[in-house]
């Protein structure tokens, strides 16, 4: 067999410097008029404004734009030192108004938040490293490697790999025998994909990512645990965004799926022939075990645990520490261990900050009962000998 080289299809690539950038940003400087056009939006006040950087509400500084989401935050805005502000559409004469005492300008939108994740784009667009293969990456003679892709110092790349055009790697991305990475996706330093997974388009992972693990399959024999293989794979949808220690088990059979669309948080383990469906939110810390079906548009927060083969239907929410272990029916919003319905588990909250009165008022009932028996058991005692 060969040994792996920095090539592509058997041909060897020119060596190339290491990427210099790294991903910095370059920040940028707009009018707020050019802000407005970039947003096809509806512009009040000094369309020449400069505008120089952006800021949160609470943090403001000369020469940013920040937003609002609603009219209770106007006083605050048009009292703060950014230079201009995004807010909803639905204030707009209250706008013009304060416009015409305060004069500073502000776009408005539909969607202020979404506005403003646009404008810090357009501000401080990312830029990616150079095309190329460092020297010290180790790829595979026989692995296909797109156009305008960059493969950073000590990765590697495994045999009969794949890689679309305009994807980036990071240091130390490992990518095994066989898997498939679409184009314009990019794999933070140290993400793992292992051999025979498929990620499609653009697909950003981060750090420390481990996709196609063995799942947790064991079978107990004569006292002891016997792996059972893992055979299958993970697959991986259009415009997921994975987030920094994740692990996704490979199936033990078919295939683990993560839907298109779909953003996972840091530290989520998912367990194998998982099916998570498109649009899903996935919180930090959440855990599937194996065989769970997350359908589309679900969201689930912060350290929800959801027991094996469960399902969980399309558009639910499952609040934070919830523990799924029976299936959660579609618009559904629950609360708890084991996961109830929100106002069961709010009247549950509720009857729970009650029980040190409760339990006060049992002791003195059972005070009480115990006085009334010791009277009886006198009455009766004082009746006997008569």
């Amino acid at each position: 067999m060969a040994s792996p080289t920095s090539a592509t299809n058997g041909h060897a690539l020119p060596e190339t410097k290491a990427p210099s950038n790294n991903g910095a940003s370059s920040a940028r400087h707009a009018t707020i008029g050019d802000i407005a056009k970039l947003l096809n939006a509806e512009l009040v006040g000094d369309a020449q404004t400069l505008i120089t950087s952006f800021s949160s509400l609470d943090n403001t500084i000369p020469g940013s734009i920040s937003f609002i989401e609603n009219e209770r935050l106007l006083k605050t805005a048009l009292a703060s030192s950014a230079a201009a502000f995004i807010a909803p559409a639905n204030i707009a004469a209250k706008m013009r108004r304060a416009q015409r005492t305060n004069g500073k300008p502000a776009v408005l939108t539909g969607n202020p938040r979404l506005a403003f994740a646009k404008v810090m784009e357009f501000l401080q667009p990312t830029t990616m490293p150079e095309p190329g293969i460092h020297p010290s990456a180790v790829v595979s003679p026989d692995a296909h490697i797109g156009e305008g892709v960059t493969i950073s110092g000590f990765c590697y790349v495994g045999h009969h790999a794949h890689i679309g055009d305009g994807t980036v790697l990071y240091p130390h991305v490992v990518i095994g025998d066989g898997a498939q990475v679409g184009d314009n996706c990019v794999l933070y330093p140290s993400v793992v994909i292992n051999h025979h997974v498929s990620i499609h388009n653009r697909v950003s992972i981060h750090s420390g990512t481990v996709l196609g693990g063995d799942g947790f399959g064991y079978v107990m024999d004569g006292g002891k645990h016997h792996k059972v293989p893992q055979l299958g794979t993970v697959i991986i949808e259009d415009d997921v965004e994975i987030g920094a220690n994740v692990c996704i088990d490979r199936a033990t059979m078919g295939a683990t799926r993560v839907g298109a669309g779909t953003k996972i948080d840091n530290l989520v383990q998912v367990a194998h022939n998982v099916q998570i469906g498109r649009n899903v939110i996935l919180c930090g810390q959440v855990g599937l075990s194996g065989s769970v079906v997350v359908e589309d548009d679900a969201v689930l927060a912060g350290q929800v645990g959801a027991r094996d083969h469960v399902k969980i239907g399309k558009g639910a929410v499952v609040g934070a520490q919830s523990g799924v272990i029976s299936r959660i029916k579609a618009g559904d919003f629950v609360l708890g261990s084991p996961a109830v319905s929100h106002r069961e588990f709010l009247k549950t909250q509720a009857a729970g900050r009650k029980l040190p009165e409760a339990v006060r008022t049992l002791r003195s009932l059972e005070r009480q009962i115990q006085e009334l028996q010791k009277q009886v058991a006198e009455l009766i005692g004082s009746s006997e000998s008569k």
